[in-house]
């Protein structure tokens, strides 16, 4: 599977509740030293396109950074075990 196939689908808790939609995969060396998918970035409104604007070392225009931080706001990592997925493809 592709990151595109998740990216955008809306996810839940384990009790069924919708708790956003992925923005972003979030991946990690494993003890092997390959990257494995940890994590998904939840976002609970805004749908676009983070930019890297989510990490504090991003450099850019202030005004962009200031506007993706509140349009993100909320967004958090979810632990790839925990996440369950919508059914159906991506949105």
């Amino acid at each position: 599977m592709r990151a595109s196939d998740y990216i955008g689908r809306e996810i839940f808790d384990a009790n069924g509740n919708s708790i956003g939609i992925a923005a972003d995969l979030v991946a990690r060396p494993n003890a092997s030293g390959q990257l494995q998918i940890n994590a998904v970035l939840v976002t609970p409104r805004w749908r676009g396109r983070l930019l890297g604007y989510d990490t504090t070392d991003m450099r850019g225009p202030w005004v962009i950074k200031q506007l993706t931080r509140w349009l993100h706001r909320g967004t958090h990592e979810v632990a790839w075990h925990d996440v369950v997925w919508s059914a159906g493809g991506s949105r």
